[in-house]
């Protein structure tokens, strides 16, 4: 195979003449094919990418490309394994972003190449992503493939998108240089906790901490776009969160964190976490964003490989404790969590409304469903094996019973016992879980997830409540439409109704007697259910 590189498109022979192919000659997972003219290093160079994926679903490296470009490419995060992750930009020209669509994948030019060595499941980050997904937050769209890079057969990878400010990926408003007083400024950004770029220290020293402490990055805008106005605006954003959930009347709903903290999503955020076991909890590649005019949200996920029991440090192999008290285990970490999630914990109608929502996403058929959980493993065990990808990629890196970091033991000796043991340690997690979440309360209510947005742009307050109940519509769904409200019984009978285009409605409940009850908002974009207290 010939390669004319470092022109717009590469040149393909119908020659095969490096090693790559004779590792690989068919398979039903795309191949994505990288050639430079140098070893690839943290350093962006130029180089050419060529994806086969035909839609017979039978890929050869000989087949006809369904995308040759041009791109920029390095090498990112752990470079200390033989298996390179890459992070990957398409171009026009030198230089000059291109966006595409690739791998059916909405159109963009900011790609990663993932290389799960550490992870010999092959599907960690997937099964996190997918079930951060089903409960209707964005994740980064991925898809298994075969990696070819200088006539070097590299195994299997996922090819997906990188975390960015897009409307087809984390969908929140761009922020201009001008945009820097009035509602223009509120949004959107992006925070990374993880420590080493530009951004400031939080005033709030961790849970178990010496000397550590806890460092947001800007992510979006990046520190070389970001205004000062932009900088001031969103530490002073995010140190009133961790302000007021410090506070003594942090479980308030009108003076606490809620203010500036978005409930549900910190709920499915620590439910994942605590779910998978996450040894980088809350602490390494955490992200945390703000639309314009919302709330402050954890998310999205990214980077889950020593999740579900894929190392022993710091007691991240056992089925019980929390990883919030992380800590606790290793307070000479230099990363330690944030005392946020400890401090939620405590929060009893914070945890009253998780449980119930942990509670609706283990009923068959829901979520977090064990049998579902399984199934969704079983049909990656099946498309990675269909024309033994598994084996190519463990002959290429044969690492059964290697320790690359402190996993447990006994290690698996091949993908099947992997699997099984994952499974295992999934089923005894939940086990223990049921045993602190499930909740008991005949008021459960789960609050929708059926429509995302819709949902995180509703706030009622106070709650509980003695006399005045507010219901706010915050943010992209409030324009200008119909909102059809009504209050309930817990029974499901409907007490009040109203119409109204207003994004701010006051209800009086002082004549209702004390109890739980439900509140319903609708409309064309979606529907929010919720409950609060009349006290």
């Amino acid at each position: 195979m010939k390669l004319l590189r470092f022109s717009t498109f590469v040149i393909v022979s119908n020659l095969i003449s490096y090693a790559g192919f004779t590792q690989l000659t068919s398979t039903n997972l795309p191949i994505v094919i990288i050639a430079t003219p140098t070893t690839i290093s943290t350093t962006q160079i130029q180089g050419t990418i060529s994806i086969i994926d035909n839609v017979s679903g039978v890929n050869t490296p000989t087949d006809a490309p369904k995308f040759t470009g041009m791109i920029g490419v390095n090498v990112r995060g752990n470079t200390t394994y033989p298996k390179s992750s890459y992070t990957v930009e398409t171009w026009s020209s030198p230089t000059v972003s291109l966006d595409t669509i690739l791998l059916g994948m909405p159109s963009d030019n900011d790609w990663v190449l993932l290389a799960i060595y550490e992870d010999r499941s092959l599907l960690r980050n997937t099964l996190s992503f997918h079930l951060h997904e089903q409960m209707g937050r964005y994740t980064s769209r991925q898809r298994y493939c075969e990696v070819l890079v200088n006539s070097q057969y590299m195994g299997i990878y996922t090819f997906g998108e990188k975390i960015k400010r897009d409307s087809l990926r984390l969908d929140i408003a761009k922020l201009n240089p001008t945009d820097n007083s009035g509602n223009e400024l509120t949004g959107g950004y992006i925070v990374k906790i993880d420590g080493g770029g530009a951004g400031w220290i939080s005033a709030f020293t961790p849970p178990y901490a010496g000397a550590q402490q806890i460092k947001f990055e800007y992510e979006y805008p990046s520190a070389g776009d970001i205004t000062p106005a932009q900088e001031d605006y969103i530490e002073s954003y995010v140190d009133s969160f961790e302000t007021e959930l410090n506070g003594a009347n942090f479980q308030d709903t009108v003076l606490g964190w809620r203010r500036h903290g978005a409930e549900n999503s910190f709920m499915d955020f620590m439910i994942m976490q605590e779910v998978s076991r996450n040894h980088e909890a809350y602490r390494k590649n955490t992200f945390l964003y703000k639309d314009k005019g919302t709330k402050l949200r954890p998310g999205p996920l990214w980077s889950m490989d020593a999740a579900w029991k894929n190392t022993m440090d710091c007691n991240s192999s056992k089925d019980t404790g929390w990883c919030y008290n992380f800590g606790a285990a290793c307070g000479t970490d230099n990363k330690l969590p944030p005392f946020w999630w400890q401090k939620l914990s405590t929060d009893a109608s914070f945890m009253e409304e998780l449980k119930c929502r942990y509670t609706d996403y283990r009923k068959p058929g829901h979520v977090l469903d064990t049998t579902k959980v399984f199934a969704y493993m079983d049909s990656v065990k099946l498309l990675l094996n269909a024309s033994s990808a598994v084996t190519r990629n463990f002959t290429q890196w044969p690492i059964w019973g290697v320790p690359l970091n402190n996993e447990p033991t006994p290690m698996a000796t091949n993908y099947t016992e992997e699997l099984k043991n994952m499974k295992l340690f999934i089923k005894s997690r939940l086990a223990w879980l049921d045993t602190k979440w499930i909740s008991t309360s005949p008021g459960c209510l789960p609050l929708s997830t059926k429509d995302v947005l819709f949902e995180q742009s509703v706030s009622i307050y106070p709650n509980p409540s003695s006399d005045q109940l507010t219901i706010q519509i915050e943010g992209k769904v409030s324009g200008g439409e119909q909102y059809q409200i009504s209050l309930l019984t817990i029974q499901g009978r409907i007490i009040h109704s109203l119409q109204t285009k207003n994004t701010s409605s006051q209800l009086d409940v002082s004549s209702l007697s004390n109890g739980v009850y439900m509140l319903t908002v609708s409309s064309s974009t979606g529907k929010f259910t919720g409950k609060f207290i009349k006290n």
